[in-house]
């Protein structure tokens, strides 16, 4: 995937590198997709992102650092020969 554009504007230590777009996270318990970062301040980032598992509009979001964010991991089942 390529680097976020946005990356390149700014100090190291300001933005929060873990966080790229089309990542699938939990923000605080919810899950979304990121599809874009809007805008970086001092205290975080805000992104545009799409709700996951409902439906609803996507929407902005701020990140901190002090946010509970973890990421949403997919697991393949086992192909069964047939027998």
């Amino acid at each position: 995937m390529a680097p976020d554009k946005g990356r390149e504007d700014f100090q190291d230590g300001q933005v929060m590198t873990h966080l790229v777009t089309g990542n699938q996270v939990f923000h605080n318990g919810v899950p979304v997709q990121l599809l874009y970062r809007v805008a970086l301040s001092p205290s975080g980032e805000t992104w545009r992102v799409r709700p996951l598992f409902v439906e609803e509009p996507d929407r902005e979001d701020s990140f901190t650092r002090s946010d509970a964010i973890s990421f949403l991991h997919t697991k393949r089942a086992h192909r069964c020969s047939a027998a």
